[in-house]
């Protein structure tokens, strides 16, 4: 009753007052619904697949990102499904672009992202305006802009996004506000075209789109809702697991010998969590899909020797382009192969790293070590690099995959026998083969 008759007193001195009280705008009254969303478990659940030593692991925390998210009150606004969805969004484009929060500055620091032409926000001499922050800030101008709206000197001092969480977060949330946000209701796609479309969408970096993808319908799938506007290829993803099933997959391991390291490595699970963030992956009609199945497991099995081995077996070669200077190679590290795919040198690792969410330079060994980031990668090197010629035939994926040392007659054997394993499984999931199948 006492609480009854506070309220009643704070309405009877409106009314004294002449004053009327304004509607409160739902956005303001749902805004506690963020800090419900973003729950420590969906947060740190994030985090917690970054390594250990990650200078991210001890910056990005929730209570930064809710601090920073009670200045945007608008972020997450509408209803319960589009609040979800935008949330999603955000941290689908955040862990892509720091390696599940374990990235606070971009890895490669030799651009300085100065835009000499705006003077509106020219840069200052000795500073750089690389990517740094959950959505990795650069140029001058959004340095610039951010500090304005938010309060700190973006130019003088952009440090400060990787050294101050809540500023962190703040400067993420201000860039998607401004940039993003008035484009979420059209769709998951419309966004990645705002936060990198220039240099992904259009088919230039498919799998480093289908990465983002995979992040947010997970994400949404976490928050209980269904992702807007995914193509239908993504919507057929479970598909691969009713082709990939555990006869199939065991039946390729079980041939390797007892003591070969890959028969405790690789796991059907660990593929098929790895293909979940390749939505384009095994995409098309039914008998496209087994096709481009039947062919990466064709080349895994060839790689690998029925997954049997996890390294290279010569490991003489450390596969280190020194003329590479956007993923420069790091001293005492080798790149040689691993993994399904073997995948080698420092410009697939860095890359592939750079994709996925692990330090490919300084760590490739982790190819070995964590079959997930294993599968992760091969998938990674097929949709970047194969996945668009695979309705050309097999001969074309053999090409990708190791044309330069195998093809033109120089290894007839070799070809053959990554042609038997594509035929062979074509046959297992009750497909034709197609045409062009050798090289």
């Amino acid at each position: 009753m006492a609480l009854l008759n506070m309220k009643q007193d704070v309405l009877l001195t409106f009314v004294l007052l002449g004053i009327v009280a304004l509607a409160i705008p739902t956005h303001v009254m749902s805004q506690s619904g963020v800090a419900n969303i973003v729950t420590a478990a969906f947060f740190d659940g994030i985090k917690n697949q970054a390594a250990a030593d990650c200078a991210g692991k001890s910056f990005y925390t929730r209570d930064a990102f809710i601090n920073a998210a009670n200045s945007f009150p608008q972020f997450g606004s509408g209803s319960a499904d589009e609040s979800k969805r935008e949330i999603a969004a955000f941290f689908a484009h955040v862990t892509h672009e720091t390696g599940h929060l374990c990235y606070v500055e971009e890895i490669n620091k030799s651009n300085n992202y100065c835009d000499q032409g705006n003077t509106q926000y020219p840069c200052v001499a000795g500073k750089f305006y690389y990517g740094r922050g959950p959505l990795q800030i650069t140029w001058n101008y959004n340095y610039g802009a951010a500090g304005q709206a938010i309060g700190f000197d973006g130019l003088n001092s952009p440090e400060i996004v990787a050294n101050d969480p809540v500023i962190s977060f703040k400067t993420a949330l201000w860039f998607w506000m401004t940039n993003v946000h008035s484009v979420v209701n059209q769709g998951f796609g419309a966004t990645i075209q705002k936060i990198n479309g220039a240099l992904e969408c259009n088919g230039k970096q498919p799998a480093l789109v289908q990465a983002r993808i995979g992040y947010y319908t997970d994400y949404c799938q976490k928050f209980g809702i269904v992702a807007l506007a995914i193509p239908t290829h993504v919507m057929s993803q479970t598909s691969v697991a009713d082709i990939v099933t555990p006869a199939f997959f065991d039946g390729i391991k079980n041939q390797a010998a007892a003591d070969c390291a890959g028969k405790s490595f690789y796991t059907r699970d660990a593929f098929i969590n790895a293909a979940n963030s390749f939505t384009q992956f095994g995409s098309g009609s039914a008998d496209d899909s087994k096709r481009e199945i039947a062919a990466f497991f064709a080349h895994v099995t060839h790689e690998t020797g029925h997954l049997c081995y996890v390294e290279e077996i010569n490991k003489s070669n450390n596969y280190c382009d020194q003329g590479n200077t956007q993923y420069p190679c790091v001293a005492g590290k080798s790149y040689y192969g691993r993994g399904p795919m073997q995948i080698t040198w420092n410009y697939n690792y860095g890359a592939a790293g750079q994709a996925i969410g692990f330090d490919g330079l300084n760590s490739p060994e982790t190819v070995a070590n964590d079959p997930v980031i294993s599968f992760k990668t091969a998938l990674w090197f097929w949709m970047t690099n194969v996945h668009s010629v695979v309705n050309q035939g097999f001969g074309a994926t053999i090409q990708k995959i190791n044309g330069a040392l195998e093809c033109n007659g120089k290894q007839p054997a070799l070809v053959q026998a990554r042609i038997g394993y594509y035929t062979d499984y074509c046959q297992k999931f009750g497909v034709s083969p197609g045409e062009n199948l050798s090289c």
